[in-house]
């Protein structure tokens, strides 16, 4: 390649670069207009593959061979530096800051982020409902850099099997790239969790970018033309994915495919006719100085919100962007003093096997200091007070969650019953995680009654027909689960139905989805109470219970340590209540004989404050889930409310 060519300088990389940075950035600052900006990943995934295959391709097509030893050194010397004084800063940092259970969390995450498997270490974790979240991880950005260096491993491998060919290698390239979008589809819906964290769900975007690389540039008046226009198309197709993309449910899939086609676009554009169009506004100095510091303000930016939103738990969008900005002060460092000497070392580039060492013992000392961190959470967890910040965190006790809660996308349906097999009555208890943190509670009811408990609960589909993913008609896997579920209540002919669900979704979306409308939520649960209703029991709706605006045993603890931390109290307003959607559901069971609604929110809130701790226990498990600690202290107001609903239908 001439004017396009991977191994000169190309201001519009540079620039396209600080796009998918700022993405990222806006994204996770929670800026309204920019909540899919998490494609910016994309955009870097495309990069690497355009970039590094064609550096590949030339030096196979030079030089007949590839020196293995001296490309890892190479991309040791541009990775590894600036990653691990990151990951120690960050370790250092979580220590003050975070809790123990978190801190452990991101020790964890610190081993794999070294190891540079922090993708499949979030994907396993991301996977377990009831393992900390993810979110609260300061290295969840790394899983995206863990897919990289496997791609890095793999990569030089396929361009050894082309031989310089390009023909050979477009084949390849291509045959790589159908297996992997096959295996991208099948997943997103299948396996979402492996679909986003997982290289070979993702290679189709590197090898995309790759394949560009291969392909002979056009000329001529038409092909300037087209790679302008082109190139601007593509900046808006990523930006209104930005825009419209709401949360990850569905991603990657199809969606994917506009931002690596508007990535390509701009590429082709910047390639052909690098001095107009949208590549002369990638050139200016701030796209420019942005470009330069991409890759250690991705590293800074995430550790740096997420300690901001640990400290102030309660921080908006103001604080994050201040951490944001923050970040880029330590990138700006960390670009100087870290990343360029040792990139531009002429003693290093003459000796990679001396870089590797290096490399080898700054994995080294990272991964002591992830097994620091380890070590120092298990030894906070034995500090006076952390008592309850464990019991509140721990999963509901008493129930097989393998055996009893229904998980992934199965619509299987399984139950449990508990107490007496051959009791003359029983209680179910039906609907998603939120049902399940009144397990101990109503196990303790059915048991004072003598009846049996029947446990119909799968995580993440709630009771109601409700579409909170916004998926499309028939591709909802809650619909069969529920339609099965429903049929599976009606022959059992309960005694009474007890249905919980969780329904901020109305006010905060669900798993990052836009929130649904009340009338969505009311229509859909008015759906299952008729066709509850074929059951002939009486039908209790529980009451949501209110949603913390950020989790709440990590709050505690902070206090309980005497670390960082922001406010005196971990109690929010009642106004998490969310009377809307209790509203909704009241208009729901509007009219419907053997309907009833049980209202337990006076037990958790007062009429201004919902506190974080409760006669020495903390209330909530994380920013929605009650602690099933809490929970099982309150059967007796269960028992005494439901059954005085039921009246003379007991």
């Amino acid at each position: 390649m001439s004017k396009g060519s991977v191994n000169s300088f190309r201001a519009d990389i540079e620039g396209l670069r600080a796009l998918a940075i700022l993405l990222v950035i806006a994204c996770h600052c929670d800026a309204s207009w920019c909540r899919g900006g998490f494609v910016g990943v994309d955009v870097f995934f495309v990069l690497s593959g355009y970039l590094i295959t064609g550096l590949l391709s030339a030096e196979l097509r030079s030089s007949s061979r590839l020196d293995l030893m001296a490309f890892f050194a190479r991309r040791a010397r541009r990775l590894l530096p600036a990653c691990a004084v990151v990951l120690l800063a960050t370790m250092v940092a979580a220590a003050v800051v975070l809790p123990p259970q978190q801190l452990e969390f991101a020790g964890r995450a610190a081993g794999a982020a070294a190891l540079y498997a922090s993708n499949v270490f979030f994907d396993a974790d991301a996977a377990n409902y009831f393992a900390p979240s993810v979110e609260s991880n300061p290295l969840l950005h790394t899983w995206s850099l863990g897919v990289e260096e496997q791609f890095y491993v793999v990569w030089p491998l396929l361009v050894m099997v082309a031989a310089g060919r390009r023909w050979r290698a477009l084949w390849l390239l291509g045959t790589v790239a159908a297996l992997s979008f096959a295996c991208c589809l099948y997943t997103t819906r299948h396996a979402p969790t492996f679909a986003f964290y997982e290289l070979p769900a993702r290679a189709w975007e590197f090898a995309a970018g790759g394949l560009l690389t291969l392909l002979p540039l056009p000329t001529g008046a038409r092909a300037t033309l087209a790679a302008r226009v082109g190139g601007i198309v593509g900046a808006v197709v990523i930006l209104a994915v930005s825009a419209v993309l709401h949360g990850g449910a569905g991603f990657p899939g199809w969606t994917a495919v506009m931002p690596v086609c508007g990535s390509l676009a701009i590429l082709f554009a910047g390639a052909v006719s690098p001095q107009y169009g949208i590549s002369r506004l990638l050139s200016t100095v701030p796209m420019q100085f942005l470009g330069a510091r991409s890759y250690s303000l991705y590293l800074w930016h995430w550790p740096c919100v997420l300690f901001a939103e640990a400290i102030v738990p309660a921080a908006g969008g103001a604080a994050k962007l201040a951490a944001a900005v923050v970040s880029l002060c330590f990138a700006s460092l960390t670009f100087r003093y870290v990343e360029c000497p040792v990139r531009e070392s002429s003693y290093l580039q003459a000796r990679p096997r001396t870089a590797l060492r290096l490399a080898a013992g700054a994995l080294g000392l990272t991964l002591g200091a992830a097994w620091l961190a380890i070590v120092g959470s298990q030894l906070q967890t034995e500090e006076a007070g952390m008592q309850s910040v464990r019991l509140a965190e721990s999963s509901p006790a008493g129930i097989s969650l393998r055996d009893c809660v229904g998980q992934g996308a199965s619509p299987v349906v399984q139950t449990c019953v508990f107490g007496a097999g051959g009791a003359a009555k029983t209680l179910v208890l039906f609907g998603d995680s939120h049902a399940l943190q009144w397990f101990g509670a109503f196990r303790t009811v059915a048991a004072g009654q003598g009846w049996r408990l029947v446990t119909v609960i799968k995580i993440a589909c709630p009771a109601s027909y409700i579409n909170p993913h916004h998926l499309e008609p028939g591709t909802d896997l809650c619909d069969e689960w529920r339609s099965r579920a429903i049929d599976t209540i009606v022959a059992l002919r309960p005694t009474v139905v007890v249905v919980s669900s969780y329904t901020g979704a109305t006010l905060r979306g669900f798993a990052g989805e836009e929130p649904i409308s009340t009338e969505e939520l009311r229509s859909g649960t008015r759906r299952t109470l008729a066709a509850l209703r074929s059951a002939a029991a009486p039908i209790v709706v529980l009451r949501d219970s209110p949603l913390p605006p950020f989790p709440v045993p990590p709050c505690v603890a902070r206090q309980v340590l005497h670390v960082l931390n922001a406010p005196s109290t971990c109690d929010f307003d009642a106004s998490a209540r969310n009377d809307a959607a209790f509203a909704a559901q009241r208009a729901a069971a509007f009219g419907l004989h053997g309907v009833y609604l049980l209202d337990l929110s006076d037990l958790l809130c007062t009429e201004t404050l919902c506190p974080a701790v409760v006669h020495g226990l903390i209330v909530y498990r994380d920013d929605n889930h009650l602690a099933t600690s809490f929970t099982d202290t309150l059967a007796v107001d269960v028992h005494r409310r439901l059954f005085g609903l039921l009246g003379a239908e007991r």
